[in-house]
């Protein structure tokens, strides 16, 4: 307990240490002038946020709208880097997306929709034209992929689990997620809430090799579920996924610190 309450001291005093030497501390609806925000798409409630130019060949990317440390420690690290863009599904604070129209009213978890498969799964639709609500929205699936992944050779993704949630421990032997997958590094200084996931040998071996939790996706066995991981294993697209606790910002940023590295050496 002496432990956690010491954390969240020091996570006050950064987070102060932010705001006094200028780097602003976001709200959903909060962002500052350096950052250019464009967007708002039909059915994905897509917003891309810059700091400074693009990069050419990598996007980060953050679906789920209740992850919001994730989306803190993204557009944070952006501003220091003062670089690169987050392309983010704003739109009630949840998780999945529904969408109420007077014709069809139906929802979709926005990390299940990225392959035929898993969106056919996803889709729960309650009322009204079902089959066209699943054509519309894979419409705008395959537009938002053409848009902003297709020319991608780096995406990273960021995610937040809940205590109780997703760890590091479901993808050991033995674990609920450990199906599929090919190998999995667990280091005994990290909270297991805090790991990336990613799609390629590189990654987990520059990842692993600093100290940090990683699970490599076998991308030939993976469970089609519709998720990005999926689907940029498909296209041969590297993939990391910065999944970090709730509330769990200072290690988050420390997570996309590493990221940044590997992007410096293989990418930029």
């Amino acid at each position: 307990m002496m432990q956690k309450i010491t954390f969240y001291i020091y996570q006050y005093f950064f987070l102060l240490l932010l705001i006094v030497i200028g780097l602003p501390v976001y709200a959903e609806d909060s962002v500052s002038d350096t950052f250019n925000i464009t967007g708002q798409a039909k059915i994905l409630p897509v917003t891309q946020t810059c700091a400074g130019n693009p990069w050419p060949d990598i996007v980060w990317v953050h679906v789920h709208d209740n992850e919001e440390t994730a989306r803190q420690a993204a557009l944070l690290t952006l501003n220091q880097i003062k670089q690169g863009c987050l392309v983010d599904f704003r739109h009630d604070g949840s998780r999945e997306i529904s969408i109420q129209t007077a014709e069809v009213s139906y929802r979709f978890d926005p990390n299940r929709i990225f392959t035929d498969h898993g969106r056919n799964n996803a889709l729960k639709c309650r009322r009204g034209n079902c089959a066209g609500a699943r054509e519309e929205l894979g419409q705008e699936v395959r537009s938002f992929l053409d848009q902003y992944l297709i020319h991608a050779k780096l995406i990273v993704a960021l995610h937040n689990n809940h205590p109780g949630g997703l760890s590091i421990r479901n993808y050991v032997p033995g674990g609920s997620m450990a199906q599929a997958m090919s190998q999995v590094a667990v280091s005994p200084d990290k909270d297991p809430h805090d790991f990336f996931y990613v799609t390629s040998r590189q990654a987990f071996d520059f990842l692993s090799g600093r100290n940090f939790n990683v699970v490599l996706q076998n991308n030939q066995d993976v469970h089609d579920d519709g998720s990005l991981s999926v689907w940029a294993a498909r296209q041969q697209i590297d993939y990391i996924n910065a999944e970090g606790g709730t509330g769990n910002l200072i290690s988050q940023m420390a997570m996309l610190a590493a990221v940044r590295a590997y992007m410096l050496q293989y990418y930029l």
